[in-house]
């Protein structure tokens, strides 16, 4: 009975971070959304931009360092300026909000 308590509770470990790890995976496998930017917003660890894609969707990508899976890629982008962006793409009140993983 122990052994089973030891070997269930290392699989709950191993599900657990394989969650946990799920939103890197994800800034993987994503394409590269390309938008140019018309609107920063300045926060406390990076900025907010709000980006229109050739597809006419509006996206408002979060870009920090803390988020990029490379730091040094940080960078400030201008009003204006093509950026191609990869990350966690989620809705808020029918808004496309993405957490930047990439930047280019």
């Amino acid at each position: 009975m122990k052994q089973f308590l030891k070997i269930a509770s290392c699989l709950l470990i191993v599900l657990a971070l394989a969650v946990s790890c799920n939103p890197l995976l994800n800034a993987n496998t994503t394409e590269f959304t390309t938008g140019k930017v018309q609107e920063i917003v300045v926060g406390k660890d990076g900025y907010t931009a709000k980006i229109a894609t050739t597809e006419n969707s509006i996206y408002l990508v979060t870009i920090s360092r803390v988020n990029l899976l490379e730091p040094t890629q940080y960078r400030q982008v201008s009003t204006g300026e093509t950026i191609q962006v990869k990350g966690d793409i989620f809705k808020i009140s029918g808004v496309n909000h993405m957490t930047v993983r990439i930047l280019k």
